[in-house]
């Protein structure tokens, strides 16, 4: 099978063939093009295609993960959404659950409304809380709405009735008069997007799905059709937030929010099959390009996952989703002053035009890439195995004018720079931590990205995180777990009953009415049913509460043993539990994974092996500059040992070993980093 992975960076779009049967890896990078990404993903398949010596027509699949989603939530350009809502239920996207991150604080910021209040119009019609109908939907007002929010120029409108999850009539009989008056407007209804109990995660969850589609759904079409212009035929897969990819078709409109982590989670995915081959219980996975910086979190060797997410501007939405955060901390992360006086970095960035003043394409201001090049910790010669020149005395003078103001040496605003940028990946790392109570001296730190490598052993030594891993190929990761992941679906049904009215007959029947559900999806994506396997969980809380945990279950296990872990992670999630207590099933889930058959990758560098040079570096532990032996990766074979200073250079990144601390290359080809015992 071969197969080629397109991780799409805010400064570059990775490339990764990977071909089965031969266990040939071949790369390409080219710049991105935020104003056309697919574009730059059509140039990137076709150049490495033709590095490869292939056709079109020889391949057998395209697995992407995009970060339009997650630029447009980040951003907030959202298209114009309108909502039309149950009568009462107009103001619930705005008024949330009245909870506040400042408990104290007075003069809290009120919430963000996704959709204006002009654009929000509710209308007569009612269910009960079983289904049933309490008052009529009134048509006319429908369609007065309608034209209503047409005259106001909304490119697509949510549907949010208070009861629909359990029938669904009222919002279906609304988007046949959209359809009807306005085929042209995308329609998102509540019904559809998210089947949940809860009202307010369910309508917010339905107006960013509706906020979304009109951006990512031309652009996956864009792409899809520029492919197969191009001569590809095969299937194109979208990553999801939950780790695992889908077809194009399932990827759009209605799962137009599975995508809001779509390109950070391939890196989390990367760091799951490390952690398998390295045969490594915990890690955490800090995937730094030239934007931003990812971190996930594996426990156990499996990725932490969430049904909730809370978006940047603290919008919830409900849909299972990688433990990710992400901060603007890049290489391409611009260093300013601020009105006090102090040095900052990030989170605005060069982005990959004009990019670091280095690059030579028309960027002034200093980025972090530029104090890497200024330390000496960059290849002068140039990036991506020498094809893009750097210009180390424009670093140098962009970051000077920062150095007047701060009244310090332009090598030690370098350093303050990088410094700076870590200590905001290291607050980042300690929150994802803390929020789950993970020990992170039992965690190794995994390196990926461009810009993964540089601070990666300060910044282990800073979290006393004993070890670093550096993959084969760091800048790659992402693109590699693209290709590691496997068809997904996830489906929820929700029950809110009492634990004793779900017998093990009842839960059974439930669980194989989800999974004929589940087992059709696979089989319309072209999954055989040998290599569909399925997962069931419960979300279970105690009577008067509003959240639930979420269980694992086995088909045709009793309620009861369900509940026995319920109890015990409510107390380690929460501190406490209460065994005893009236106990509810909010809702049944179901995860179907469709598992592509693949021959283990065997990774073969195909660059060209470069000898041993030196050039002097500054490290901080040094105060100074110090001629630095550096390494090209396909030189190192198992076994080597190297001890820091160093430096380790790839097609794909580059590798900083700060001095006191000493390296070895594994059996799985990863170099394994750790303070050097004295």
């Amino acid at each position: 099978m071969r197969r080629i992975g397109v991780d799409t960076g805010g400064t570059f779009t990775d490339c990764l063939l990977i071909d089965d049967t031969s266990g040939i890896v071949m790369v390409e990078k080219v710049p991105s093009r935020p104003d056309s990404p697919d574009q730059a993903i059509v140039q990137g398949v076709l150049s490495l295609m033709a590095k490869a010596g292939l056709s079109p027509n020889q391949l057998d699949a395209i697995v992407h993960g995009t970060t339009v989603a997650t630029n447009v939530v980040i951003e907030g350009n959202y298209a114009p959404t309108g909502l039309i809502a149950t009568r009462g239920c107009r103001d619930i996207v705005e008024i949330g659950t009245q909870q506040r991150e400042q408990l104290y604080n007075l003069l809290h910021p009120t919430r963000t409304a996704l959709i204006t209040r002009d654009l929000r119009i509710e209308v007569e019609g009612r269910l009960a809380a079983d289904g049933s109908e309490i008052e009529p939907l009134d048509l006319e007002q429908v369609e007065q709405a309608v034209r209503s929010l047409l005259e106001k120029g909304v490119e697509s409108i949510a549907v949010t009735g208070l009861f629909s999850f359990e029938n669904p009539a009222h919002e279906e009989a609304i988007a046949e008069v959209i359809a009807r008056l306005a085929p042209h407007i995308y329609v998102a209804c509540s019904a559809r997007i998210s089947r949940e109990v809860r009202e307010y995660p369910r309508f917010a969850t339905t107006a960013v799905n509706a906020a979304l589609a009109p951006t990512l759904d031309p652009y996956i079409r864009r792409l899809e059709a520029a492919l197969k212009k191009n001569g590809f035929e095969c299937p194109l897969y979208i990553m999801q937030s939950n780790g695992g990819v889908a077809t194009a078709a399932r990827s759009v409109g209605e799962k137009a929010h599975h995508l809001v982590l779509s390109g950070p989670a391939g890196g989390v995915i990367g760091g799951e099959k490390l952690c398998s081959a390295e045969r490594i219980a915990s890690l955490v996975t800090l995937d730094v390009g030239g934007t931003s910086a990812d971190i996930g979190i594996v426990v156990e060797g499996k990725p932490r996952i969430h049904q909730t997410m809370r978006l940047p501007n603290g919008i919830p939405i409900t849909v299972p989703n990688l433990e990710i955060e992400t901060i603007g901390a890049g290489g391409g992360s611009i260093a300013w002053i601020d009105q006090g006086g102090a040095l900052q970095v990030g989170p605005k960035s060069a982005g990959a035009v004009p990019g670091p003043a280095c690059f030579r394409k028309g960027g002034t201001e200093p980025t972090v890439t530029d104090a890497q090049a200024l330390l000496g910790r960059l290849n002068p010669a140039g990036l991506l195995g020498g094809t893009m020149a750097l210009d180390i005395d424009a670093a140098r003078t962009a970051i000077a004018g920062l150095a007047e103001q701060l009244g310090l040496g332009v090598e030690e605003t370098a350093l303050g720079i990088i410094s700076l940028m870590e200590a905001n990946m290291a607050s980042a790392i300690q929150r994802s931590a803390a929020r789950n109570g993970d020990d992170l001296r039992e965690f190794a730190l995994v390196a990926a990205g461009g810009a993964g490598g540089f601070s990666v052993v300060g910044l282990a030594g800073a979290l006393n995180i004993p070890t670093v891993v550096i993959p084969q190929f760091p800048g790659l990761l992402s693109a590699g777990g693209l290709l590691a992941a496997n068809l997904r679906h996830d489906i929820t049904l929700p029950l809110l009953r009492e634990a004793g009215e779900l017998d093990a007959e009842a839960l059974t029947s439930v669980q194989q009415s989800l999974q004929m559900d589940m087992l059709k999806r696979l089989l319309e994506d072209g999954m055989p049913a040998e290599q569909c396997t399925f997962e069931h969980a419960l979300d279970i809380r105690y009577a008067g509460q509003e959240y639930a945990v979420t269980v694992p279950v086995d088909s045709g296990h009793a309620t009861s043993s369900a509940i026995e872990i319920f109890h015990s992670l409510h107390e380690r999630t929460y501190g406490h539990s209460a065994p005893g207590t009236e106990v509810e099933i909010v809702a049944a889930r179901l995860t179907g994974w469709g598992r592509f058959l693949r021959v283990e990758d065997a990774l073969r560098t195909l660059q060209v092996s470069k000898p041993l040079s030196t050039r002097p570096v500054w490290f901080a532990e040094t105060a100074g500059y110090i001629d630095t032996p550096v390494h090209w990766r396909s030189d190192l074979k198992q076994g080597d040992q190297l001890h820091g200073p160093a430096i380790v250079e790839q097609f794909d990144t580059t590798t900083v070993i700060n001095p006191g601390h000493s390296a070895h290359v594994a059996t799985s080809g990863c170099l394994i980093i750790s303070e050097t015992e004295q």
